[in-house]
């Protein structure tokens, strides 16, 4: 059988590869100068990296990850109350962390867990694997129940559930 999957190189991290936030192509602009630390930000459709002269792959790319995590941290907690709210669920922790194939999990202590990469993609996946997990709160099982529910709150999830299988390794470009 043919995979849909696509396929998308490795990034070296250097001035004009391509990064997503929130499904939004950025434009990687890699500054060398003289400091001590690196300071990643946005800048209209650029992402800026300033790292010192000598920085190689394994920092820019550490640097990265940290400002990814950081970022999914805001966004998935924002999102996790506005949802929860919405779901009459409640929750205890969420956490950032770098699994290799879940996109989210949620325990039954209440505890949520996202992958930092889940943020590359376009907002409304963001949304589906929120409120997937969130669903998980009234039932930890992937039940008709738990579908219908998850489908109340996002009508479209098949169509991200699919996105994230096809364009999976999209998230995973460096």
């Amino acid at each position: 059988m043919k995979s849909n999957r696509m396929t998308f190189p490795r990034l070296n991290l250097e001035n004009g590869d391509a990064l997503y936030y929130l499904g939004e192509k950025r434009t990687l602009m890699v500054v060398r100068e003289q400091r001590s630390r690196a300071k990643v930000k946005c800048v209209m459709d650029r992402m800026l990296l300033c790292i010192p002269y000598e920085a190689d792959y394994a920092y820019k790319r550490e640097q990265m990850e940290k400002w990814y995590r950081k970022e999914a941290f805001e966004v998935l907690t924002q999102k996790a109350h506005d949802y929860a709210e919405i779901l009459n669920v409640s929750f205890n922790n969420i956490r950032i962390k770098d699994q290799k194939s879940r996109w989210g999990s949620c325990s039954s202590k209440g505890n949520l867990n996202f992958n930092w990469r889940i943020l590359m993609a376009p907002e409304p996946v963001c949304d589906y694997v929120v409120i997937h997990e969130l669903c998980h709160l009234i039932h930890m099982d992937h039940s008709p129940d738990f579908l219908k529910k998850v489908e109340e709150i996002c009508p479209e999830y098949k169509q991200y559930k699919k996105w994230l299988r096809d364009y999976a390794e999209l998230l995973y470009v460096f």
